[in-house]
């Protein structure tokens, strides 16, 4: 089949289509960006592109197989309004930016390594949700540039990033991911603490010192530190005071009950998810939280740590149980009661 007749086919939404021998059903969910049956094509020419993006029906047209297009394609594709992800190009021509900037949607450009000063100024004039997170190095320029873009930021493959660039980035005033990093200094550190920009994600931070906790836990908006496998008593208590709707610490996998205590005076979605095992103690501590409490790692519970969790007043995900008696299960009967246990109840 040519490229010609695959995009035709293509055009239609919510079908299945069969392309260089790949079945895939177009309209398919896009949470974790899946592939796509347009993710086969391979080469689009300014006809093609110009026929996809009028019959082209779905919400998200995604073109990762492609790995050069001309600018004028660019141009055509950049009129298509919603999820556009053109993650196979690795390098776009200054103009292709300043189209690209223009178009209406989320807009993927995951296989770019670099970014100039200039390509990063005409970027910034994109709004909405923007992923570049195939870049491994940013400039102070290009992040004071970016840093007015109007939509968030992701910038998963920065590894470092020198103060000047992290000061500037917490300027954005939009959802910010930095996953990347490993380090951040103790100036980088109270700079991000400034950022108000909503989610502010550094799920690349194994460690975190007494300090830095503190210090993020001025920032008002999601955080999320994923990447965290241990948080002191001292840190655990900071981060309790943090003032935003989520907090996101599902890469700890012990807490002790002290930490656990402050940690549920959090007033917000707390994600706990990496903890394997709960005392009663701390589930009792837990049960006085007050929000959403995400407890997924948790394989198991004894009677008493489930009777506490029962009193919680909020929603509890419980989504890893494997195995509960049948008095645990009475016990979480009105919260939170995984559905692979409902069958027990009379």
């Amino acid at each position: 089949m040519n490229s010609f007749a695959a995009v035709r086919l293509l055009s239609i939404p919510l079908v299945t289509v069969v392309l260089c021998g790949f079945s895939a059903s177009v309209g398919a969910a896009t949470e974790g960006k899946p592939q796509h049956a347009t993710d086969e094509i391979k080469s689009l020419t300014l006809e093609q592109a110009e026929l996809l993006v009028a019959q082209y029906e779905g919400d998200v047209l995604s073109l990762d197989g492609l790995t050069t297009l001309s600018d004028e394609a660019v141009r055509v594709l950049a009129q298509y309004e919603g999820f556009l992800s053109l993650n196979g190009l690795t390098t776009l021509s200054d103009e292709a930016v300043k189209v690209l900037a223009q178009h209406k949607g989320s807009l993927y450009l995951d296989g770019l390594t670099t970014l100039s000063d200039e390509a990063a100024k005409a970027l910034a004039q994109h709004k909405g949700l923007l992923t570049l997170n195939g870049l491994t190095t940013l400039s102070p320029e290009a992040a004071k540039a970016m840093a007015q873009h109007e939509g968030r930021l992701y910038f998963g493959g920065l590894t470092t990033l020198s103060d000047e660039a992290v000061k500037a980035l917490a300027q954005h005033k939009d959802g910010l991911s930095l996953h990347g990093l490993t380090t951040l200094s103790d100036g980088a550190v109270k700079a991000l603490a400034q950022h108000k920009g909503g989610l502010l994600a550094l799920s690349g931070l194994t460690r975190l010192s007494d300090g830095a906790a503190k210090a993020l836990a001025q920032r008002n908006g999601d955080l999320v530190l994923n990447g965290l496998t241990t948080l002191s008593d001292e840190a655990a208590k900071a981060l309790a005071q943090h003032d935003g709707h989520l907090l996101a610490l599902n890469g700890v996998t012990t807490l002790s009950d002290e930490a656990v205590k402050v940690l549920a005076q959090h007033k917000g979605y707390l994600a706990l998810s990496g903890l394997t095992t709960l005392s009663p103690e701390a589930a009792e501590a837990l049960a006085q939280h007050k929000g959403f409490l995400s407890l997924d790692g948790l394989t198991t519970l004894s009677d008493e740590a489930a009777k506490a969790l029962a009193q919680h007043k909020g929603l509890v995900f419980l989504h890893g149980l494997t195995t509960l008696s049948d008095e645990a299960t009475e016990a979480l009967r009105s919260n939170s009661l995984p559905k692979q246990f409902r069958a027990r109840l009379k």
